[in-house]
């Protein structure tokens, strides 16, 4: 018994491994079947609980009914003696459910494991009780359950057949003992029906007894009188239709119970047997069409189940007896002899999934009649057979038909895992035939000749790819090079991206209000999240580039159009800047330098402008990702592609260490040895030689020019942004994840710049041709001019040299380290400035079509790179050797000249832009350009802040000449000088024009005062004259808007019928045409606009580069700079002045801006406004004065200066830059709390803020000076507070008051007494009593009795008095308490408030416990109340009288 047992666990083990199920199809010919139940799927018998281990009783704790008690729990006999008697109805020790409910559980459609349980429970009652095997109940079992098969109730069929397949199982292995047949036989003894069946047939074997009784039982059609068993006076009767469909589908979920119970496979089995249910089938294929599917299916389980070791005869007889002749050469599929094409034609989808189950490899062996003799698909067949393929889309979406699956495991085979393509040189292209002629012509609809594809086509095609890349239960891996058969542009398009780029039903777009989407949406969208998840599964770097070389290649932009990760998640385009291990970054490399390799073919390939742009906005994109993480090998590679392509014919390159040399005879003997050890090509030659392969593979001659500029803008931007991260790298100063590890920032852009200049050079003598610079200033008509281009590699040789030989010089530490140190970073800094202005002297070609561009970019290189040499030579001078420098005193000064020469490259095109052209190539380069230009210039400042001890010129270069350079480039022309500011500040608006009311006349008025000339108007006037006619000429004259080209009008004025010859009137006399005037007024405005459009765009061009410039004040103004103390004072107090005055007109203008033109220019002035501000407050705020002689003087200068600009501030926020700006100045005076200038400025300040209603001044000021300097606060501001708390002319300058007086009080719980210095605390306990008094007066004006002027008040009181609380000693007398309190009572009394009431009470017990000041006594003595005084000596006198 223990040995069936564990027979029975080994076989339930090895049938869960083998699991299948069978599904239905619905009918097809107007059957009785419902969807319902077509779809339904018999429980498969592996879900049924064990019920011979002990070990599943927890399996079933939350179903079965409830334990029953043990016996040694209860001392009752009666209990124990139930207990005992129940023993029989227990597994596990718990109860198990009666014999006869377990049928009615087994039609539960509440859950499989309810039914699960029932046939548990049903099977330990036949099987497992203490008194054996139950044949009488398991016969009666064995017949209900077979009944049950045929009921459509619930879930009666699928739950009945599944205990069916359990019975049969261990009916057949069950006995009582070893010697004895199985139980099976002694079940069917205890059928009546059985035996009868039994006494017709001779030695029958309890198999076909068992399917003879499952025929009769699922009887579809009524037998014939002859077939009447013994025994049965009438036949059944004649069954309905529905009892007809149910006793079909009985039958065949009998057949399949029986194939998964494993009887079949037991040895002696008679081949009857096997051949009868193969019959069976085949007579339910036959029977309906919507049963062919599941007769098929079922029919290949009956196959598998069979082993093909040992029975390969039976599966060869059963096939070529019963199969061949009843399923493929049936009357429906009758043909002439041997013609094999018509009789594929006439295939349906379930008898292909038949034959190439039996043709697959496992049943190699067995040889079969015809026509399964050959091969049924291969490269011939599949168009035949692509019409019943495609006929399947009628199943319904998850399912697909059976002849697919068996499709892919007859094309593929089991191999470590997954199923791969089998070694067959014609399956690759057997399935590139099914793509091509069943998915793209027939389910896409792309053939000739073809419908429109359904949705169920388009389910279909994808379920098929879906399959092929392995995204399905199969997990088919095909080879890389089959990937792209597979997912064809066709396809992908059709498949994906129309079905996910589509919003409406039948991909129609419909509104987002309705919020209906494309009903195969969902399921696409889950498909291709299955099909990435899988392939990111994959090691296989091939494979992830084959599926993502697919999608582009379809669309590049893919990921953007679908809405989706796939391409990113391909090619590990996520999730960059996260740590990964070694493995995944390995994995990455590999994958992207495949993925360049892809798209370098593209570009130089591409056709068209289109696709070459998308290619080069990936590879630069990718480029990009790549630069977040050193090294950037994969962002170097694309650099020096664009770098090849855009500036570089690269026909003729070679590799130079491909050349060889004759060998000689000694040498030729190791020839062999020579070519297997050949040298690879520089590694920076192998982006050209890569160009000119792909070009020669190609049939071409060169990449387009339309392309190479696209190429060429893209490396000035990708140069710039590495410069940008190696800047940010250096500043982070963590080195080891740095591009160069060692050396400065200077440094390592340097070294960047020169190795992109070494491949310029390596390429031009590696037979490189770099294309024609479209300009004539290198076309020279005398032989003895210099070559500029020439001249300037010269003088760029000479500043590397410079740069060279100081590092080098460092490292040997020969001479003074701090200079040499200096001098490297000044050199490097400069020499790549010098770089990255050359760089702009590439070109990348002329194009025919478009006229050659101004060479003044190209001349103004030229002259920059000269100038700048000048200026390294005049600073190497300077540091070198101070004396001699000071001894030529007439030379000019080198900061000077720099700076200058900086601010003329960020204000012209090569640096900035140009006003009136938009030039993608130059905008890129001067991105370069203005990278390296804040490099120069802080490499300068450095030098100085370094030397600036050792050599004292260096400080002194930092002149008046300097500063005016560097602030008018920010601020303006001539804002260094005094400004005269006579104008209304009042007022902020404009005011109206004079000339509203007078119409078209009043055009031809500003005509006249500017002086136009139609004739001669151009766009490119004088900017005097436009800015005078820009004040003369108003916009808004209220005319009809004419909306007509200049020409057009011009002609109209000219026309002959403007003016006739009257007959009546004078001869020769025009008559006035009545539209000439509105049509001159329209021209004149057209012209106008013209002007003012060209005006805005000049000021927007002058905005940028002011906003660039003040890039360098911000590196001169830095906190590194102020802490050396080498700045003069002149320089930051002298800027302070004219940065205010410039901010206010930038101010001014921004609120003035209400035009159209005026607006376009609004982000750049914001942005300056913003720059500006944060110059003030971030920047120059940081400036302390470190003993200066005349430091008092300058900064009271500056200070009243600043005075005067705020007292006409335009708004709060500029109030507040020359707050910050006032307290700067402030700093640098000396004994600043005793001066009283300082004090006259704010005492001035408060009284202007609280008494003059149109004052400029804001409460900001004060607010300022109290966080930024609480002592100065403190001694300067308390009295005019006080004095502002009663005179304000407002209640809420009042409270304003207040809050400032309080804020000099305000106490958070620290000692705020640190904060300020004696002076100012001993100052801040002397006029507690005034601040006592005021507030008290606070309280008690009539003006502030509104609930939130008095809730000011006593928040302000409160903070006054937690001040007082923290003081040791006492502040305040008791009568000056005393005072207050009865203040506070008086408020409490007149409140109504419960909040104010509170807040009352709160401060009045604070006040209580407040420390009293003790009165000092007067040493004179004092007169009592009872001594009077004395009299005169008159009075006296006169008494006595």
């Amino acid at each position: 018994t223990c040995f069936i047992i564990h027979h029975l666990h080994h076989r339930e083990t090895m049938a869960r491994k083998s699991k299948k199920t069978v599904e239905e199809q619905p009918p097809a010919d107007g059957g009785d079947a419902t969807e319902e139940e077509s779809v339904v799927q018999m429980d498969s018998d592996d879900a049924i609980p064990s019920i011979v281990d002990n070990d599943n009783g927890d399996e079933d704790d939350g179903v079965a009914p409830e334990e029953t008690k043990k016996a040694e729990e209860t001392s009752d006999k009666k209990s124990a003696k139930k207990a005992k008697k129940n023993n029989d109805n227990m597994i596990d020790g718990k109860e198990t459910i009666p014999f006869m409910d377990t049928f009615y559980q087994l039609s539960s459609e509440d859950s499989p494991k309810d039914r699960s349980i029932a046939a548990r429970d049903l099977i330990h009652h036949c099987f497992f009780t203490g008194q054996g095997i139950n044949h009488k109940d398991a016969a009666y079992a064995l017949t209900r359950l077979m009944n049950g098969l045929c009921t459509g109730r619930a879930a009666s069929r699928q739950g009945f057949a599944s205990c069916l397949s359990s019975f049969l199982r261990v009916a057949y292995s069950s006995s009582l003992n070893e010697s004895d047949s199985s139980a099976m036989e002694d079940i069917l003894k205890e059928d009546d029906i059985a035996e009868k069946l039994k006494a017709d047939m001779e030695d029958a074997h309890p198999a076909m007894i068992l399917r003879q009784k499952l025929l009769s039982t699922t009887q579809i059609i009524a037998p014939e009188a002859s077939s009447i068993v013994k025994g049965q006076k009438k036949g059944p009767p004649k069954l309905k239709g529905i009892e007809e469909r149910d006793h079909a589908f009985g039958r065949l979920f009998g057949i399949l119970a029986v194939i998964r119970s494993g009887t079949l496979g037991v040895k002696d089995l008679s081949s009857v047997v096997v051949e009868g249910y193969t019959k069976d089938l085949i007579d339910l294929y036959h029977y309906k069409n919507w049963m062919k599917e599941p007769s098929a299916h079922a029919l290949i389980e009956l196959l598998s189940s069979l082993d093909t070791e040992s029975n390969l005869d039976l599966i060869a007889k059963v096939t070529n007896s019963v199969i061949t002749p009843t399923l493929f050469l049936s009357a429906e599929n009758k043909v002439a002899e041997g013609d094999r094409a018509q009789w594929l034609q006439k295939l349906t989808p379930e008898q292909i999934a038949v034959a190439l189950h039996l043709q697959t490899r496992q049943n190699e062996d067995i040889k079969y009649d015809y026509p399964l003799d050959e091969p049924l698909v291969t490269v011939e067949s599949v168009p035949t057979l692509s019409t019943a393929l495609s006929s399947t889309s009628g199943v319904v979406y998850p399912r697909s038909h059976v002849v697919w699956n068996t499709l892919w495991m007859y094309l593929t085979e089991e191999v470590k895992g997954c199923r791969q393509l089998r070694t067959t040189e014609e399956f690759p292209s057997i399935i590139e035939t099914i793509m091509q002629h069943v998915v793209v012509d027939i389910l896409l609809g792309k053939g000739e000749e073809r419908s429109a594809p359904t949705n169920e086509r388009r389910s279909l095609a994808l379920q098929i790819v879906c399959a092929l890349c392995g995204s399905s239960d199969l997990e088919i891996a095909l080879p890389s090079n089959l990937i792209g058969s597979v997912l064809s542009p066709e396809v992908v398009v059709r498949v994906f991206v129309n079905v996910l780029c589509a919003s409406g039903g039948l991909g129609k777009k419909i509104s987002k209000e309705e919020g209906a989407e494309h009903h195969l949406k969902p399921m696409t969208s889950n498909a291709m999240l299955d099909l990435i998840d899988h392939c990111c599964e994959d090691d296989d770097v091939s494979r992830r580039m084959a599926f993502a070389k697919a999608f582009l290649l379809t669309d590049p932009r893919f990921d953007t159009k679908t809405k989706t990760q796939t391409i990113s998640s391909l090619l590990m385009l996520e999730n960059n800047g996260s740590e990964t291990s070694e493995e995944s970054e390995r994995q990455r490399v590999a994958m992207w330098q495949s993925y360049l390799s892809f798209l370098e073919e593209e570009i130089v390939s591409a056709t068209s402008l289109h696709n070459a742009t998308v290619y080069i906005e990936l590879m630069f994109k990718l480029a990009k990702r790549d630069l977040a993480k050193a090294p950037a090998n994969e962002a170097r590679r694309v650099i020096q592609f664009f770098m090849s392509g855009a500036f570089f014919d690269c026909s003729d390159l070679s590799d130079p260490s491909a050349t060889k040399k004759t060998p000689s005879k000694k040498k030729k003997k190791n020839k062999s040895k020579a070519a297997s050890e050949s040298p690879s090509p520089p590694q920076e030659l192998s982006s050209g030689l890569r160009i000119k392969e792909i070009l020669k593979a190609n049939g071409m001659t060169s990449i387009s020019h339309p392309a190479r500029a696209i190429m060429s803008a893209r490396f000035y931007s990708l140069l710039s942004d590495f410069v940008s991260v190696i800047t940010s790298q250096n500043r982070g100063g963590n080195k080891s994840k740095a591009f160069y590890s060692e050396g400065s920032r200077p440094e390592s852009i340097y070294r960047a710049l020169s190795e992109v200049s070494g491949i310029f050079s390596l390429l031009e003598t590696s037979g490189a041709k770099q294309f024609p610079v479209p300009s004539a200033s290198l076309e020279t008509d005398d032989a003895s001019d210099a070559n500029p281009m020439e001249a300037t590699k010269k003088i760029m040789h000479q500043v590397q040299k410079i740069a060279n030989d100081a590092l080098v010089k460092e490292c040997d530490g020969s001479g003074d380290k701090d200079v040499l140190r200096a001098k490297a970073v000044f050199t490097t800094s400069c020499a790549s400035l010098m770089m990255s202005l050359s760089l702009q002297l590439n070109s990348c070609g002329i194009n025919e079509e478009e006229v050659e561009e101004d060479d003044d970019v190209v001349e103004s290189v030229h002259e920059y790179i000269s100038d700048l040499a000048e200026c390294v030579d005049g600073f190497c001078q300077v540091m070198e050797d101070e004396s001699s420098f000071m001894k030529k005193g007439d030379e000019g000064n080198p900061l000077a000249e720099m700076a200058g020469l900086l601010v003329n490259i960020l204000s012209s095109p090569v640096g900035g832009e140009e006003s009136g052209k938009t030039n993608p190539i130059q905008a890129s380069a001067s991105k370069l350009t203005r990278e390296t230009v804040k490099l120069a210039w802080s490499g300068i400042i450095s030098v100085i802040t370094s030397l600036n001890a050792k050599n004292k010129t260096l400080k002194s270069l930092v002149d008046e000449d300097v500063m005016s350079i560097l602030i008018e480039s920010v601020c303006g022309e001539k804002s260094m000088g005094d400004e005269e500011d006579d104008e209304d500040d009042e007022s902020m608006e404009d005011s109206d024009s004079s000339e509203d009311g007078l119409g078209d006349s009043a055009v031809f008025v500003d005509a006249s005062e500017a002086g136009m000339d139609l004739d001669e108007v151009k766009d490119d006037t004088p900017d005097d004259s436009k800015e005078s006619d820009e004040e003369s000429i108003k916009d808004g004259t209220g005319d009809e808007v004419i909306e007509l080209d200049p020409a057009k009008l011009e002609n109209l004025l000219l026309e002959d019928s403007d003016a006739e010859m009257s007959d009546s009137g004078f001869h020769g006399i025009l008559e006035h045409h009545a539209g000439a005037d509105k049509a001159l007024a329209a021209l004149i405005k057209l012209k106008q606009e013209a002007r003012k459009a060209s005006q805005v765009e000049r000021e927007r061009i002058e905005l940028c580069n002011r906003l660039r410039c003040a890039g360098l004040l911000d590196t001169l103004f830095s906190v590194s700079v102020f802490n050396s103390g080498w700045i003069p004072i002149e320089a930051v107090l002298g800027s302070i002045v004219p940065i205010l005055r410039s901010r206010k007109a930038i101010a001014k203008s921004i609120q003035a801006s209400s035009s159209a033109n005026a607006k376009k220019s609004l982000s750049e002035r914001n942005a300056l406004l913003d720059r500006l501000s944060t110059l003030l407050k971030d920047k120059i705020s940081k400036f302390r004065c470190t003993g200066h002689s005349e430091a008092e003087e300058l900064a009271l200068k500056a200070s009243s200066d600043i005075y005067e600009e705020m007292k006409r501030s335009v708004n709060v926020a500029h109030c507040s830059c020359c707050s910050v700006a006032l307290i700067t100045a402030a700093r640098c005076i000396p004994n600043l709390e005793d001066n009283d200038d300082v004090k006259a400025i704010y005492v001035g300040s408060v009284e202007d803020w609280s008494t003059r209603k149109a004052t400029k001044i804001h409460a900001r000021v004060f607010e300022d000076l109290i966080q930024r300097m609480p002592s100065l606060a403190s001694l300067v501001l308390k009295e005019p507070l006080m004095t502002a708390v009663r005179d304000a002319h407002s209640p809420f300058l009042k409270c304003e008051s207040i809050k400032l007086l309080s804020a000099l009080y305000k106490h958070d719980g620290t000692n705020a007494d640190e904060l300020l210095s004696k002076k100012a605390s001993s100052s801040t306990k002397e006029c507690c009593s005034k601040v006592a008094e005021t507030l008290q007066y606070a309280l008690g004006d009539s003006s502030l009795q509104k609930p939130k002027h008095r809730d000011e008040v006593l928040i302000a009181t409160k903070h006054f008095v937690n001040y007082l609380q923290a003081q040791e000693e006492g502040i305040l007398t008791d009568a000056e308490i005393r005072a207050f309190q009865e203040t506070l009572k008086t408020v409490k009394r007149n409140c109504k408030s419960t909040g104010m009431k509170q807040m009352c009470k709160a401060v009045y017990d604070k006040i209580s416990v407040l420390a009293r000041r003790e009165i000092a006594e007067d040493p004179t003595p004092k007169r009592s109340k009872d001594s009077k005084a004395p009299k005169s000596s008159k009075k006296q006198k006169k008494s006595k009288k």
